[in-house]
This record gives C-alpha cells, sequence and structure tokens, in this order.
C-alpha cells in the first residue's frame, strides 16, 4: 500500500528543499555565464569571512523559525493558535529589521 503525503510532510520536504537550495545558492551565486556561454566567477561577488558567518546564522535562525512553525501548527488547537498569533508578528518585525540591517 502506498502510504499518503500528509501536509506536515510536504511543508516539511518543501522547507529543506529550500533551505538546501540556499546553501547551495552561496556556492554557486557568484558563477556567471557570459555570452559565448564561458562560465566565470566575479571575485566581488564571492562571500568571505564574516559575510559567510552571517549568512549561516541567517539560515539556522531562518530553517529553526519554519521548521518550529510547521511543527506548532500541526501540534494542537493551542499551537495553532500561537502559529497564528507569532506569524503577524514576524511579518511586522521582518522588514522593519531588514531596513534596519540595510541602514549599517
Amino acid at each position: 500500500m502506498k502510504k499518503e503525503l500528509s501536509m506536515r510532510s510536504l511543508l516539511n520536504i518543501i522547507g529543506l528543499i529550500i533551505f538546501l537550495g540556499m546553501i547551495f545558492m552561496a556556492f554557486t551565486n557568484p558563477l556567471t555565464i557570459d555570452p559565448s556561454l564561458g562560465v566565470y566567477q566575479h571575485e566581488k561577488a564571492v562571500m568571505r569571512g564574516t559575510e559567510i558567518f552571517d549568512y549561516s546564522i541567517f539560515l539556522l535562525i531562518s530553517s529553526f523559525i519554519y521548521f518550529f512553525l510547521v511543527q506548532l501548527y500541526y501540534s494542537t488547537d493551542r499551537g495553532r493558535k500561537l502559529f497564528f498569533f507569532i506569524l503577524p508578528i514576524l511579518a511586522i518585525v521582518t522588514p522593519i529589521v531588514a531596513i534596519y540591517l540595510k541602514g549599517d
């Protein structure tokens, strides 16, 4: 018998694909294809030192929040209420933090 894929499992798989893709992107981002279909690397686009560390922290925190919210939504009714309380807070705080960090 085939096991049906639940929405929770689907969201976990999608999250895994997203965050693995973001890790993969960190290594392939500086690669560019020129008009003659040659691949070369922009040295200015390569992340080094603290940029890699900051990006790793961002990915770690983002993935934790994502998987925590998926777990919370499917845990109990109280967890679902907490999910719907946290989500608008994230929607308001995230752009504010992005604007603040862009100012640095």
